[in-house]
């Protein structure tokens, strides 16, 4: 029992870490956005 309990506080946790580190990561007020630099992707010559 004490094992399950355990578990639980453990998930619980975890699931705060992540959504802490993904309101971080993503920026919610909308002012700087994500881009893909195109210069620094290479394509293959063969394929």
């Amino acid at each position: 029992m004490k094992t399950k309990n355990y578990l639980i506080a453990i998930a619980l946790f975890g699931g705060m870490l992540f959504t802490v580190c993904a309101a971080n990561t993503l920026n919610l007020d909308g002012t700087t956005t994500a881009k893909v630099d195109k210069t620094k992707i290479k394509v293959p010559q063969n394929g």
